[in-house]
């Protein structure tokens, strides 16, 4: 007999592999279409800074910006996946503090240190520091 949690279980995950087939099934021009649309939508960003985070050797690529009155923290990572949060600041004798409008369960956040270093930072101290570009 199954459940009827088991069978929303399955049919919930039938719905996110359909919906992974079609972002890996997107052609490549469909890809570049996106890319040239973030290209004109950068347009529009007031660049606070750029860092490359080094760390294991991933070399993922962040941005910090602004845009109509909000702060955004941008992240590709080097497998090509991309995040996209939007920050709240907070004024500390450390520098400014970043941390997710939606939060973050773990208590971590980013810490603009000197207008120019971003740290990784959690509850307890800051314990990585990006390259900046």
């Amino acid at each position: 007999m199954v459940s009827a949690t088991a069978v929303k279980s399955e049919s919930s995950f039938k719905v996110q592999n359909s919906e992974l087939l079609k972002v890996i099934k997107m052609s490549v021009v469909e890809k570049r279409q996106r890319l040239g649309w973030q290209a004109n939508e950068a347009e529009k960003r007031d660049i606070v800074g750029r860092w490359v985070d080094e760390r294991n050797g991933v070399e993922d690529k962040i941005t910090l910006y602004r845009e109509d009155d909000k702060i955004f923290l941008e992240t590709w990572y080097n497998d090509g996946c991309h995040s996209l949060d939007e920050v709240q600041t907070t004024s500390t004798t450390e520098g400014l503090k970043l941390e997710d409008i939606g939060g973050n369960i773990f208590g971590e956040y980013f810490l603009l240190s000197d207008g120019k270093n971003l740290q990784f930072c959690d509850s307890s101290s800051c314990f990585y520091t990006a390259k900046s570009v």
